[in-house]
């Protein structure tokens, strides 16, 4: 049973289609797993088991009839507890949505449904999804499986846990800062933050439920799974316009075959305006950059002309004016003192601040930077079919409050640059990014990742790209005694 939960989700939904495992007993095999590891790990906050038992036989007993739902029949996942659930509480864990129970589904859960899954419950995250780590009043922390001392990221860091811990192969998160991919690269899975407006964000907490939606830049949906492929299927189910975010073009799903993985063409860095990476990163780093050119790829080390500072100025400004648009005055005070309070001089906390308070000229300046960092990196990336750089400046921390030092290799680096200072990047300029974990090494016992950077709207070619580095990163890896 144990085995059978660590299976990819595809794979799952075919051993149910083929009728040589049913949905209940897949159901099983993950309650299972919640129960092996959920009070050490505090992934899952919110268990439908009752309602998920039910679907499970529904699913069983349709199969018998010759129906089959859709590509994830019978297939049992979780969903973060930012998305609004049918019946199901959604807290975002936030006190003042403690009871909250909402009366439709997100647009992500609705189509993953669809789909014929079974949803086994909501993953933690911080408080309204705006911390790096996963920690709030409502449900407490989250603990990182490879070692329990440690933060698994945040804010989808719940889902991570649940993926790489066996109770879920597949779960929906959300990224504005780095909020898929951090979590990802910490617990050793992989996650998609696609392309900004491919997947819609409606239904998600932030904005709170029965107000206009606020953060309108940056923010995405996207999933954290154990495979490459289950990044893809996800996609497939998840994309496209819903007729509620309304600022969705319609863009296709469209199949990318995956080539030779010595004719892709790769560039990389580790140097984001001399923002320190730990000696592990950078050594990881390198070896896969050796490992390619080894397997006959084009690979070369460069980084792009960019003031990184106005990067997270940018970032900042715009998430700052977003959510505090959305605020009360003292809600609006208290998250600006916060970001004022973390250690250590920060572009992004001035930039978050600024925008707290900002005028119109400050948010569109902000909105101008975007546009000309999105087309900078479009320029960098012609002619490669991916960029590979840090998810963040090293592996999981341990446990700290939200604001202190990031330790670096001993020197000490402010939290939000510690944390996201390479991922939001992506989120200002709304390109593709697969975070996938590289390869174990000698006196490591912490996952390390890579963000795999692709072309915006072009997805789909970024996944093949990413699974033929699977070639050479090699595949998850579970986390002992789980």
């Amino acid at each position: 049973m144990q085995e059978l939960a660590f299976l990819p989700a595809h794979e799952m939904a075919e051993r149910v289609r083929l009728r040589e495992v049913s949905a209940v007993e897949l159901l099983e095999a993950h309650l299972q797993q919640v129960a092996r590891n959920n009070v050490r790990l505090n992934a899952l906050v919110t268990l439908d088991e009752a309602r998920a038992r039910a679907r499970a036989r529904e699913a069983d007993e349709a199969l018998a009839r010759g129906e089959v739902w859709g590509p994830l029949h019978g297939v049992p996942l979780t969903i973060k507890d930012a998305f609004e659930t049918t019946g199901l509480r959604t807290t975002s864990g936030f006190e003042r949505l403690v009871d909250y129970v909402p009366q439709r589904d997100a647009t992500v859960v609705a189509r993953l449904k669809a789909a014929g899954a079974v949803v086994v419950g909501k993953t933690n995250l911080p408080r309204l999804a705006l911390d790096t780590q996963t920690h709030n009043a409502v449900f407490g922390r989250t603990n990182n499986p490879w070692d329990v001392e440690r933060t698994p990221g945040g804010s989808s860091g719940g889902g991570a846990v649940a993926v790489a811990a066996g109770m879920s192969p597949l779960e929906v998160g959300s990224d504005i800062g780095g909020s898929i991919r951090i979590p990802s690269h910490y617990c050793g899975v992989f996650g998609l933050k696609p392309t900004d407006g491919r997947v819609p964000l409606s239904g998600h907490i932030p904005g709170l439920p029965g107000t206009p939606r606020g953060v309108r830049h940056q923010g995405v949906a996207g999933p954290l799974a154990r495979t490459v492929a289950d990044l893809r299927l996800a996609l497939r189910i998840l994309s496209g316009p819903d007729g509620l975010d309304t600022e969705m073009p319609p863009v296709p799903f469209q199949e990318v075959p995956r080539r030779e993985l010595r004719s892709y063409r790769f560039v990389w860095t580790d140097d984001f305006g001399g923002m320190p990476v730990s000696a592990q990163t950078r050594a990881a780093l390198a070896g896969l950059a050796r490992t390619l050119e080894g397997a006959g790829c084009v690979v070369e080390r460069r980084t792009p002309e960019i003031d990184f500072d106005a990067v997270w100025t940018a970032w900042g400004q715009l998430l700052g004016a977003e959510v505090g648009a959305e605020i009360p005055l003292p809600a609006r005070v208290m998250t600006a003192l916060h970001f004022r309070s973390m250690r250590g001089d920060s572009a992004i906390n001035r930039g978050i601040i600024r925008g707290l308070w900002g005028r119109m000229a400050d948010y569109v300046q902000a909105l101008s930077v975007r546009d000309q960092m999105m087309a900078k990196v479009e320029d960098f990336l012609a002619g490669w079919d991916a960029w590979l750089c840090p998810v963040t400046m090293g592996a999981a921390f341990t446990h700290r409050p939200s604001g202190e030092w990031v330790e670096v290799d001993a020197r000490r680096v402010p939290y939000m640059e510690g944390t996201c200072g390479f991922s939001n990047f992506f989120n200002l300029t709304g390109h593709p990014v697969v975070a996938m974990p590289l390869p174990p090494e000698s006196g490591r016992t912490l996952p390390l990742g890579v963000q795999v950077v692709g072309r915006r709207w072009k997805d789909e070619a970024l996944l093949s790209v990413a699974e033929a580095l699977t070639e050479v990163a090699g595949p998850f890896r579970r986390p002992p005694g789980v």
